[in-house]
Parts: C-alpha cells; structure tokens; sequence
C-alpha cells in the first residue's frame, strides 16, 4: 500500500495529492521527503506510516538535499530518538547512521549484481565506499584484495565495525579521492565509483589506477535527454562501453545511471 493511499481517509484531496507515493526504509528507520506545504501534517503521515508498516521504528523528515562532502542532510526526528540503524542487505549487516553518512538502499541490486561479477584473486578499489554496502558484499562472497577509499571519518569508523560484523577482511583508507593516484601506487582489476552528483572528472583520475582490461564500474547522474551525448563523450574519451542502466530516479527527470566500461588500448 502506498502512502498516500494510506492518507486517503486523513487529509483533504488537495494536500493529499502533495503526499509522495513512496518513502525509503534503510533498517528500521523511514525516511519522508514532504514538501512544505505538507509540513503541518508531517506527524499524522510519520504515525500512519508506522501503524502501517510494522518493522518501522523511527520516522525522519529530510528537510534539505544532500550536501557537503559528506553528502549528508538535514533530517527532523518525527518518531522515535535516533538517526542510526542497522541494514540488512545481499546477506550483509550494516551499522548506518542516516545524518552523519551518506546511504541509500536503492543500489542493493547494483551491490549484488557487482559482487556478482567479480571473480576471485582480482584487486579492487571502490571508491567513495562509505560504511561499505558495494566493498562488504564483495569481500563476503569472494577470495579478493580489496580497499576502500572514503574522506568521512565517522563512515570509515562505522565501515571498521561492518567489517568485523560481516566477518571480512578489507581495509578502508581515510583520504580525498581527488589525490587518489597519490594515495595509490599499485593498480587496479575493477574500481567500483558510486560517484557523488557533478562529479564526472573523477573518472578520469581513475584511469590510470586501472590494469589493462580492468573495469569500471561508473554511476553518474543525468537528465534523461542527456545520456546519448554522455555515451558519445565516454567514447571519445577512449572508454568502450559494455553495459549500462538507469538505476532509478533522484530528482525530476534525473536519474542515476551506472555505466560497465573499460578503457581501449
């Protein structure tokens, strides 16, 4: 049942139609995204939400977008007393807390069909590897050298607890991916880069971190109209293009695409 079929009975049919279909669920903590003129409501919809859906716990309003470097936002507690959590996911537990990391649940397809692809003794870097929902699936399911690289501190500390919670060996280094090739002087069999937004150039201070024949496996964010022209630029960049996908929306006509490439000799 969606939300706002949950709110038939509750709310005017002009306010109702403001209400979002869906909502996120990462462990036991929902996550509304309600626009202002729906804010004098905001407790009604978290406590329908909750007597709806049992397995919610706490209720979070996201009041702002993402932003920073951490990629974090601002969130009001509706229900409940807390921000963190625990997610499961492709086998995984992971310790998350939703105001001081960047997390989003939408990419658990992406995580398991990556884990998928990987075969045993590669190295692999994953870039912007947060609490490690790409780098833990990886390293549970298969024999691999693997390192993360993320600049929030506290995402590195939750990452060290996910490592030993999942019972993985990997190892997570605190830095900026912009110094990436300093940071690294060994290279690479597949880089996993779940991009921030407008962050394209990274891909190119990757390249020379990748063996040859190594994959990247890049998510970027694009209006739909823009992708054959993003297709084209990634050819004439010397990347050969062996899978796509549209991973879902972020915004009004945008959505976040993962693109499989591997650089031409």
């Amino acid at each position: 049942m969606s939300l706002r079929e949950l709110l038939k009975d509750k709310l005017q049919e002009e306010k109702l139609l403001l209400v979002p279909k869906g909502f996120e669920v990462i462990g036991d903590i929902a996550i509304l995204n309600l626009p202002p003129p729906l804010y004098d409501e905001k407790h009604l919809i978290a406590q329908a939400l909750v007597s709806h859906s049992k397995n919610v716990k706490v209720v979070l309003l996201k009041k702002n977008k993402l932003a920073g470097e951490k990629r974090t936002a601002e969130f009001e507690i509706l229900i409940g007393d807390r921000t963190a959590t625990i997610h499961k996911e492709n086998d995984c537990l992971f310790n998350v807390d939703i105001a001081r990391t960047y997390f989003t649940g939408k990419l658990y397809f992406e995580r398991s069909r990556i884990a998928g692809e990987v075969k045993d003794d590669e190295e692999i870097l994953v870039l912007f590897c947060g609490v490690g929902p790409f780098l833990i699936p990886i390293a549970k399911k298969k024999k691999v050298n693997i390192i993360g690289l993320e600049k929030n501190p506290f995402a590195c500390a939750l990452f060290r607890k996910n490592a030993e919670l999942n019972h993985i060996d990997a190892d997570i280094i605190i830095g900026d991916a912009n110094s990436m090739n300093n940071l690294f002087k060994k290279d690479f069999d597949r880089i996993v880069m779940p991009t921030p937004y407008g962050q394209d150039h990274f891909l190119s201070l990757a390249r020379p971190l990748l063996k040859p024949g190594g994959t990247v496996h890049f998510y970027t964010f694009k209006k739909d109209f823009e992708i054959s022209h993003f297709k084209r630029v990634l050819e004439e960049l010397g990347w050969h293009i062996d899978f796509y996908r549209d991973c879902g929306s972020v915004a009004p006509r945008v959505k976040r695409y993962v693109f499989d490439i591997h650089a031409i000799e």
